[in-house]
């Protein structure tokens, strides 16, 4: 089981959701949520001010919508990558979103954090997929 999910995504259905998935499933102990990019990475900038070892306490996955206002999932990626990627090594992102843009899919290979790209909403299948991912401890 995943200790810490952190879900990105501007909709609230679509959140409500993720956590009662995610929660009701199994997959994962604890859901923090985040409404674009750059709530998400306040909640970064919190997690290293107040802990001493942030990556034991970090989300082990990121659920990251790309479609948000404010900060979309690709400046978010532009952000975290270089700030918080190597520092956060057990850290992985899938890209939850409802684009079918081939132009999204192929910016996702780019960034090798990135693990999977699923399609809205979240299912139980995609999460059953999900747990046997190779980079998913």
């Amino acid at each position: 089981m995943i200790k810490k999910v952190l879900c990105v995504d501007d909709d609230t259905i679509a959140l409500t959701i993720s956590q009662l998935l995610l929660k009701r499933t199994g997959f994962a102990e604890e859901v923090v949520t985040a409404i674009d990019g750059s709530d998400a990475l306040e909640y970064f900038e919190k997690l290293f001010a107040e802990n001493t070892n942030p990556a034991e306490v970090a989300p082990e996955l990121i659920l990251l919508d790309i479609n948000m206002p404010v900060m979309n999932g690709w400046e978010f990626l532009q952000a975290y990558v270089p700030l918080y990627e190597q520092i956060l090594s057990k850290t992985r992102i899938v890209i939850l979103s409802s684009t079918i843009d081939p132009e999204d899919f192929a910016l996702a290979k780019k960034f090798p954090v990135v693990i999977q790209f699923i399609s809205k909403p979240l299912s139980i299948e995609s999460l059953q997929e999900l747990k046997s991912h190779e980079k998913i401890e």
